[in-house]
C-alpha cells in the first residue's frame, strides 16, 4: 500500500511536470486555417478533460492519483488544463510561456519542499524559481521591464500558490494571476506608447 501511495505521488508530479508539453502550441503557425485549428484542437482536448472528469465525479470511471479530497471536486489536472487553455488562447506568448511554466515546475517543486526545508524557505524557493522562469522569457525586454516583469509574476505566482480556496484550484491561480497582474502592466504601458512585450522565444515550425 505504501509503494503505491509513493508511486502515485510521484505519478502527480510527472504529470505536472508534463504540462510544459503544451507549449508544443506555439510550434505551429498562427496563421489561416493552422490557427483555427490548433485553437479547436486545444478546446478539444479540454472539452475531452471535461467529460472524464464528469464521468470520475459521478464515479463511472476511476483516475490513478486521485486524491481523496478530489472524490467529490473537480481535480486538480483539469483546473491545470483549463488555465493552459485560457493562457494560450487568449494571452500573448510572452506572458503565457512563463506561467504555464510555472505551474508545470515550481508548483511540484514547492510541494515537495514544504515538508523539508519548511514553508517560508519552500516559498521563497517558489518565489526564485518563478522570477528566473519569468526572466528567461522576459530579459531582452525594453528596461526596467525586464527586472520589473519577472518579480511581479512572480508574486503573482507565490499568490496564487498561498491563495486557499476550495473550490478554485492553485493549478489555475499559479497561472492566472501573474498573467493578469502583467496583462494589466501591459496594457497600461500600452496606452502610454510603450512597446512592452520582448520577442518570443517559441517560434512557428517553418517560420
Amino acid at each position: 500500500m505504501k509503494s503505491n501511495e509513493n508511486f502515485a505521488h510521484w505519478y502527480r508530479r510527472a504529470i505536472h511536470a508534463f504540462g510544459a508539453v503544451f507549449l508544443v502550441y506555439y510550434l505551429i503557425p498562427s496563421e489561416g486555417l493552422l490557427n483555427t485549428i490548433k485553437i479547436m484542437a486545444t478546446l478539444s482536448i479540454i472539452t475531452i478533460f471535461g467529460i472524464i472528469e464528469i464521468m470520475r465525479i459521478k464515479k463511472i470511471i476511476n483516475l490513478f492519483g486521485s486524491r481523496v479530497y478530489e472524490n467529490e471536486r473537480v481535480a486538480s489536472y483539469f483546473y491545470f488544463g483549463i488555465g493552459v487553455t485560457i493562457l494560450l488562447i487568449f494571452f500573448p506568448q510572452q506572458i503565457a510561456v512563463p506561467s504555464i511554466l510555472c505551474a508545470a515546475f515550481a508548483d511540484p517543486a514547492v510541494g515537495e519542499l514544504r515538508v523539508r526545508i519548511g514553508k517560508r524557505n519552500a516559498y521563497l524557493f517558489m518565489f526564485l524559481l518563478s522570477f528566473v522562469l519569468f526572466f528567461i522569457v522576459w530579459n531582452n525586454a525594453p528596461s526596467p521591464f525586464f527586472i520589473i516583469v519577472p518579480f511581479l509574476g512572480a508574486i503573482g505566482v507565490l499568490a496564487g500558490e498561498i491563495g486557499n480556496f476550495r473550490w478554485i484550484d492553485d493549478d489555475l491561480l499559479i497561472q492566472i494571476v501573474p498573467a493578469v497582474l502583467i496583462s494589466v502592466l501591459y496594457l497600461a504601458a500600452s496606452l502610454n506608447g510603450i512597446a512592452l512585450l520582448p520577442n518570443p522565444i517559441i517560434h512557428p515550425l517553418g517560420g
